[in-house]
């Protein structure tokens, strides 16, 4: 397994903020708003995702969980009937999460889906980029452009390829058949940051570098733009260069759902 990269954003800070952006943006807005990122999702469907998202790992990391049995114990929250109750309960997820998170040592191992425990550090990064990802979701449906610095960004595609890539093969799926560079080219990332290139996909893992190398398809643009992408979201604003072919089959092969 390929060593996680050296964070160069406060995850917890991006948490806050980000959770904080996002329940601002739905707390005045229509909640029966279509998310387009989220086929057949109103926004309401979004918040109460998030909300429940945000709790369940406030529970891990505050009980500190360690086993899959316990897991099992965790409540939901209900989803509530009216559109400000709906918002509120996601805003006291948003600060159970946080509360949980500040207080853990950085450490401390929960339970998490990878199949091994791992340091809460680890929910730090993967809810900071789940909250990215839905603010944006929730932005599009608002009609709202919404920019996101690209070392957050950068960290948001190099944590896709750790953990979701090839994890399971989207039903279907074709062989993605060549290898893919991706380049971000944002100016502001460190030199050595933002490229990596993926040798193959194959259950339950993409075998990846991070590097400068000529693959078979190149795949440049903002790294935020890349995240999107790879996300399913949008392909605004990138260039592809050569196979085609291999970038729709390595961004169709994992299932995300």
């Amino acid at each position: 397994m390929t060593e996680p990269a050296p964070l160069l954003y406060d995850a917890l800070d991006h948490i806050r903020v980000d959770g904080t952006e996002f329940l601002r943006l739905v707390s005045d807005a229509d909640l029966t708003t279509s998310v387009s990122a989220c086929p057949g999702w109103r926004l309401g469907d979004l918040v109460h995702h998030v909300g429940e998202v945000w709790n369940f790992w406030a529970s891990i990391v505050s009980e500190g969980i360690t086993d899959r049995n316990d897991v099992r114990n965790v409540a939901a929250p209900a989803r509530p009937e009216t559109d400000a109750e709906l918002v509120a309960s996601a805003f006291k997820s948003h600060v159970r999460l946080c509360e949980a998170l500040h207080a853990a040592d950085l450490d401390q191992e929960v339970w998490t889906w990878t199949g091994a425990p791992q340091p809460t550090a680890w929910v730090r990064r993967r809810m900071a980029q789940e909250t990215l990802t839905h603010l944006w979701d929730a932005g599009v449906a608002l009609g709202f452009e919404i920019d996101f610095p690209s070392a957050i960004s950068a960290d948001g595609i190099d944590e896709f390829l750790m953990w979701f890539a090839a994890s399971d093969r989207r039903e279907g799926e074709m062989k993605v058949g060549g290898t893919v560079h991706l380049h971000c080219t944002d100016d502001d990332l460190p030199e050595g940051a933002g490229e990596w290139f993926i040798a193959a996909m194959k259950e339950p893992a993409a075998t990846f570098t991070r590097e400068h190398r000529k693959g078979d398809v190149a795949i440049r643009g903002r790294a935020q733009d890349i995240l999107m992408w790879l996300w399913r979201r949008d392909d605004e604003g990138l260039e592809m260069i050569g196979d085609k072919v291999v970038a729709r089959r390595f961004r169709a092969f994992s299932e995300l759902d």
